[in-house]
């Protein structure tokens, strides 16, 4: 069979890396699970190739693991990492709102205006996943606005690291989703309206009511002595 050309190939890749790392933020292959390349093909309709090349970036991003017998598991979540890397994200994202106020042009005022729509949507179709889907791309339209790509490369990475911690917040707390909503909205109309300050403050306090939530979750754990959860059996 001859190899696809490369635009194509390029997009079995992109939905291979898309497709497993949502399989692994939502559950579908929990923490500890087993991800098999070949299966993984088969379900996704494709050759073994793209499946492959999404299994070394999602290891690079530190969603799976490959153990010494070469199998491939979904990492552990981490909540002191992610409480670690939300420290960081939280003056990063702070920075890029200020920026994106001061510099976002008319086409991210038209993309804003999409994401917070998108948002509005899915909140009403009670649509969790794509829910979750539109508060990463308003982040990251948010991102795009600074016109800072070293920022924004930054700030999108740490987001990618805590994405599990942020979907189990929106299944586990409803209230804590309605706020984010709410948050997320804000957060669009100080960047529109280039109110530098308070697109700053905002971006910052948003991220930190999710540490502090990430913080409460494992000061739960820990104080309910729960197991934590254990690889598969790599024998």
């Amino acid at each position: 069979m001859d190899r696809p050309e490369g635009g194509k190939q390029d997009t079995l890749e992109s939905r291979a890396y898309e497709a497993l790392k949502t399989a692994i933020i939502t559950g579908v292959y929990p923490p500890g699970g087993q991800v098999v390349e070949e299966l993984v093909a088969k379900q996704l309709e494709m050759s073994r190739s793209p499946v492959r090349i999404a299994i070394k970036r999602l290891q690079a991003e530190g969603f799976l693991e490959r153990y010494p017998n070469k199998r491939i598991y979904v990492a552990l979540a981490d909540a002191q990492k992610t409480v670690d890397a939300l420290y960081i994200r939280e003056a990063l994202e702070g920075m890029a709102s200020r920026l994106a106020a001061l510099h976002r042009d008319d086409t991210d005022v038209e993309q804003l205006r999409a994401a917070e729509e998108a948002l509005d949507r899915y909140t009403q179709a009670e649509d969790t996943l794509h829910l979750y889907q539109a508060e990463i791309q308003l982040h990251r339209t948010v991102l795009a606005a600074c016109k800072n790509t070293q920022l924004e490369r930054m700030a999108a990475n740490l987001l990618d690291q805590e994405s599990v911690f942020r979907y189990r917040s929106m299944l586990m707390d409803e209230a804590r989703g309605a706020d984010s909503l709410r948050e997320h909205k804000a957060i669009v109309q100080a960047v529109i309206r280039q109110d530098e300050d308070g697109a700053e403050r905002l971006a910052r306090e948003h991220v930190h009511k999710l540490l502090q939530w990430v913080r409460r979750t494992q000061q739960s754990s820990l104080s309910q002595a729960a197991s934590p959860l254990r690889p598969l059996s790599r024998e």
